[in-house]
């Protein structure tokens, strides 16, 4: 076997299924075989079910990150050479040769892909990268590192063993430039809009939240972030200026701290279609509310415009920090469509994290608007609604 070619399975099916195909396309000669790392994935059955015996499969029983991911399947490689995969990036038609060329040299270390289009190409950035089986396990193997850098660290320590080079004949085309792609011509209305209020649009939590809504989200999109830190405007006007902003025919409230999983948007999609007013993802690792998770909810355009309270107002604006949710859950009740859990759809959690605060005064504002909010619920519906926070 000439090559072992690793991939951890990251993004929605869709990019998924492209990477399998144009790796189905090379041609026999070299030899290869494909192992692809299931690191705790949620909404990719359908490509597990497509791949049948083609690959093999190795699955991590929780997520480990990609780096402890691809060391995973380095274990199963029996190829001469381990050709790793950054993401799912689709491969040109007579990439992996020039690749095992390069290697052909003792004074070469590594061989690294060259992106589609990319003029500068520099290893550290590559989306594939081979190496000799045996220089891998002399080095140490994949070892731990920052997430997207995993194939930088080891092209690092490989440079300590000969050369690294960039191969212009070897072309992959990244999943980042095809979800950029999939946003759409600029001015162009989107699918989806996601509407993202936060305490501090500079905070490393709204970095990675929106890092993972990017990494997973391949329909054409936009992204409408609202910071309502300065001076504090609690929850409710903020989501409802985004949502006035939105152009999307679905539209989509997500926290700050939450975080995504590959695959969650389509089947919240497909629901919302089957005519559901209000979907929302099973939470995963931490609490989970099954009537109604609304720190991520997507709805149709027609949910919005028939279920506000006023023109422009979605959320209820006297309730400004709490209740609007359980709010919103009781007026879809009371019209007959409440909100519809949809379980193929994943996300992780840090609860309470959105409206928590280091600073005194904001944390003192806080909870005195939730207990005027509390007041201004109860006479609305009564101090017994199920699901109403005590």
């Amino acid at each position: 076997m000439d090559a072992s070619i690793v991939l951890v399975l990251q993004g929605g099916p869709e990019q998924a299924l492209r990477c399998f195909g144009s790796l189905a396309e090379l041609p026999d000669d070299p030899s290869f075989e494909v192992v692809v790392v299931d690191d705790a994935s949620a909404g990719l059955e359908e490509v597990f079910e497509l791949l049948g015996g083609d690959v093999e499969v190795v699955r991590s029983p929780q997520r480990a990150g990609a780096a402890a991911a691809l060391a995973l399947g380095v274990q199963r490689c029996a190829g001469t050479h381990v050709v790793l995969l950054r993401g799912a990036p689709v491969v040109g038609s007579g990439w992996l040769a020039p690749l095992l060329g390069a290697l052909a040299d003792p004074a070469v270390a590594g061989a690294a892909s060259v992106n589609a289009g990319d003029a500068q190409p520099i290893a550290v950035g590559a989306h594939a990268l081979a190496v000799r089986r045996a220089d891998l396990e002399a080095i140490g193997g994949v070892r731990p590192a920052p997430e997207g850098l995993e194939l930088a660290a080891l092209v690092a320590r490989l440079a300590r063993r000969g050369e690294v080079v960039s191969v212009p004949a070897s072309l992959v085309t990244p999943p980042g430039e095809r979800m950029v792609a999939a946003r759409g011509v600029f001015g162009a209305r989107p699918e989806l809009s996601i509407v993202i209020p936060t305490l501090d649009a500079a905070s490393d939590r709204v970095r990675s939240c929106v890092a993972a809504v990017q990494a997973t989200v391949e329909a054409p999109h936009e992204i409408i972030l609202i910071d309502n830190g300065a001076p504090p405007q609690g929850f409710t006007a903020p989501v409802n200026a985004g949502l006035r902003a939105a152009r999307g025919d679905y539209l989509l409230v997500m926290n700050d701290d939450v975080e995504p999983l590959p695959g969650w948007w389509p089947p919240l999609r497909a629901r919302l279609q089957e005519g559901a007013s209000v979907a929302f993802p099973l939470t995963e690792g931490g609490a989970m509310r099954h009537d109604f998770a609304a720190w991520c909810f997507a709805m149709p355009r027609a949910t919005l415009e028939a279920h506000g309270v006023a023109p422009g107002e979605f959320f209820d604006p006297r309730l400004v920090v709490w209740y609007q949710d359980t709010d919103l859950l009781e007026r879809l009740r009371q019209a007959g469509r409440p909100p519809v859990c949809v379980p193929e759809s994943r996300i992780r959690h840090a609860l309470s994290q959105t409206v928590a605060s280091e600073d005194p005064a904001l944390r003192a504002w806080i909870q005195r608007q939730v207990a005027a909010d509390r007041v201004a619920f109860e006479a609305k519906h009564g101090a017994h609604v199920a699901g109403a926070a005590a």
